[in-house]
């Protein structure tokens, strides 16, 4: 079934990507290396190619009634499609899936010019009935701390499976007026998904401009409405602005998913306002309370009489949830104090609140358990034992609450998808998301390290199958809020193949361990976290009985910054290092002269202050490109001529450096990359070339 699920995915989606050419043209100022040596030959490298496949879907969900399944997949040029079919049909054997699909919808790749995205691609879908599909298309954005990421647009489209009709729903920009003038936020007016509501309509939260602020209008839209503009009936209206302005400083959490919380039957029981100093939390009898709450800091998602229940972030995950009480304002935690970096949480149907959550606990996967009495938390308590040291997530539930979906992650399955359905009893295989055979992925196994100054950090170990020929230490970027999961890698998967064990550390400064985790790190870009990363590399090369000699460090943003900084604050650990997208002059950095992105934000110099601080000497410090003559191990670089994270300049500048003080090394310029590996014709150029210099055989 899963062989034929990946032929009919693949014939359905339209792929015009063309397999790399013997002259692959996009690399420049070579350092010592052949160039034919990025001349990809196709069917050179199975495993090379194996670990690059696609998955067969992304994602998938079941239909509200239980009848359908729908599948989103992928092509290789952001050629996405959704495929649905009879769920009973789908897991019959003798049917199989081209008998079981009922319909199918393609959107092919493309740009929206009026809104600055160079790349459209499909991001979530949700049934909102039993033959409609919501359809959320997202696109291209900078984050400080992520690079280049794809986020939400407000751009919506319809799938009705039963027309067969993919329309467009809702578009936020505005055309501009006929007569008079109005500026390009005035006109662009996001929309957020809320819930499904009926078959008629979707609670959508819409920001309307009154009074120079903006409101929060909860409405339901109807599926049949004309054009593509929000219009529908209002269900509630925020009586205090979600947007405030003092001076030239605005906050605006108008399109967070939480700015509505529902009750029971879909009705509006919580919205959320602010000012210069507060958060107010309105309940819609048009009560205000006061919570003063940072929104960095804390999610809300749920509430349950007067508890409103929130989940703590840090970066880019949650590292807890805790209950604000909304009478007397106290926050508390209701995880275990050796719990961390929350997974994923698990409600019943139509109840927000979380029975259970998956986090780790001391650094091993743990499901911590909230409500042990509930139909649900005992159901998963039965299906965990037969998923060790996996993420397991149980939901999707149909309205007659009788099937759900399970699903299986981690680095040795990537996702696997079962269908629980409680009437017949039992747990049935949807398939797996990923083209590589179980016996081909590699597991990452959970660490936990004492640094120098006694703390407890942890990380992950991938072993090869057969003997360890090299230690690779692979380090993430960031470096504040990023963290590494123990998740699918094709960088690492491939490294392993060839008979590489794989270190990943979380070092401080990574995501997931709580606020003061990431803010005890500032300023220490070569100190605290270059010594986490070596006093976990020590531990690993004792165990595996591994020297200098067979060690390497690589990584790409902050990781390949922290990579080539290793080949003379710690040499003494690495043969090699090799670092791509680097930032190597941390006073340009910090002056913003490199010309980064994020110099041209407005608070570009308060987060300079909090990150890298103003002692000149420490920088300098912390640079590689003013310690070229210490530096004793092997050296690799890359980097993206179009790069706006880290400017090409900074390799530049390394580079002048090594020549000056007759420091061998290696480089290559990619010219057609920003702050990215590119597609797979970049990565069949560039990652053979690094494996080969970490295994020292370029």
């Amino acid at each position: 079934m899963l062989r034929a699920l990946r032929t009919f995915l693949l014939l359905l989606l339209i792929n015009n990507y063309l397999l790399a050419s013997s002259e692959y043209g996009w690399v420049q100022d070579i350092v010592g290396i052949d160039e034919s040596r990025f001349n990809y030959e196709d069917g050179s490298d199975a495993d090379l190619e194996l670990y690059l496949k696609n998955s067969f879907f992304s994602s998938v969900k079941l239909s509200p009634d239980g009848k359908h399944l729908a599948f989103q997949s992928k092509s290789d040029e952001f050629t996405e499609g959704i495929l649905v079919a009879k769920t009973d049909d789908f897991l019959d054997p003798n049917k199989g899936l081209e008998k079981a699909t009922v319909a199918k919808a393609a959107m092919k790749s493309s740009s929206d010019k009026v809104l600055g995205v160079p790349a459209l691609y499909l991001c979530d879908f949700n049934w909102v009935s039993n033959s409609i599909i919501l359809v959320e298309v997202c696109g291209k954005q900078f984050d400080r701390l992520q690079g280049e990421i794809f986020s939400s647009l407000g751009i919506f489209k319809l799938f009705n499976i039963k027309t067969k009709e993919f329309k467009n729903f809702i578009y936020p920009l505005e055309p501009p007026p006929r007569k008079g003038s109005s500026t390009f936020a005035d006109r662009y007016k996001p929309v957020t998904f809320i819930s499904a509501y009926d078959d008629e309509g979707v609670l959508m939260s819409v920001a309307e401009n009154k009074r120079g602020f903006r409101y929060a209008y909860l409405r339901k839209i109807p599926f049949d409405k004309r054009g593509t503009k929000p219009n529908g009936e209002d269900i509630y209206v925020s009586q205090k602005p979600c947007q405030y302005k003092v001076m030239n400083k605005t906050n605006n959490f108008c399109n967070t998913p939480f700015i509505y919380i529902l009750g029971k039957d879909k009705k509006p029981a919580l919205t959320f306002s602010s000012d210069a100093d507060s958060v107010y939390a309105h309940y819609t009898d048009k009560n205000t309370t006061k919570i003063d709450i940072d929104l960095e800091d804390y999610t809300p998602f749920g509430l349950k009489g007067d508890l409103l229940y929130l989940t703590e972030t840090s970066g880019i995950g949650a590292h807890g949830i805790s209950v604000l009480n909304l009478k007397n304002k106290k926050i508390t935690s209701i995880i275990p104090e050796d719990c961390h970096s929350l997974i994923n949480s698990m409600t019943s149907l139509n109840d927000p609140i979380p029975y259970a959550a998956g986090m780790e606990c001391d650094g091993k996967k743990e499901i911590i358990y909230f409500d042990q009495n509930k139909r649900d938390a005992q159901i998963l308590s039965q299906l965990a034992p037969a998923f060790p040291d996996k993420t397991i997530s149980l939901g999707n539930w149909t309205d007659s609450n009788d099937r759900a979906l399970l699903i299986v992650q981690d680095s040795s399955v990537v996702n696997e998808v079962f269908l629980l359905d409680l009437k017949k009893g039992s747990l049935r295989p949807v398939g797996r998301t990923s083209n590589v055979p179980k016996d081909k992925l590699h597991k990452m196994v959970s660490k936990k390290f004492k640094t120098r100054d006694g703390a407890d950090i942890y990380g992950y170990l991938t072993l090869p199958k057969g003997n360890v020929q090299r230690l690779i230490v692979y380090i993430h970027g960031g470096p504040y809020g990023i963290r590494d999961f123990d998740s699918y890698d094709f960088s690492e998967q491939y490294l392993a193949s060839k008979g590489a064990a794989i270190l990943k550390v979380n070092f401080r400064g990574s995501g997931g361990y709580g606020k003061d985790f990431i803010e005890d790190s500032y300023n220490e870009w070569g100190g605290t976290l270059l010594n986490d990363i070596a006093d976990a590399t020590k531990s690993v090369q004792k165990e595996l009985g591994i020297g200098r000699e067979k060690t390497c460090a690589f990584g790409a943003s902050y990781g390949g910054y922290a990579a080539v900084a290793m080949a003379y604050k710690h040499s003494e650990l690495y043969e090699c290092v090799a670092g791509g997208m680097g930032v190597y002059d941390l006073k340009i950095l910090r002056d913003g002269t490199d010309g980064n992105v994020y110099t041209y934000n407005d608070d570009y110099e308060e987060m300079a202050e909090d990150f890298w601080g103003n002692d000149e000497a420490r920088h300098i410090d912390f640079s590689p490109v003013f310690n070229g003559n210490k530096m004793k191990s092997r050296i690799l670089m890359w980097h993206g001529l179009q790069d706006p994270i880290s400017p090409i300049l900074h390799m530049e500048k390394m580079k002048e450096e090594l020549d000056n003080n007759n420091i061998p090394y290696q480089a290559f310029t990619m010219s057609k990359l920003g702050h990215t590996f590119g597609q797979k014709d970049d990565i069949k150029a560039h990652l053979p070339v690094l494996k080969d210099f970490l295994f020292n055989e370029l």
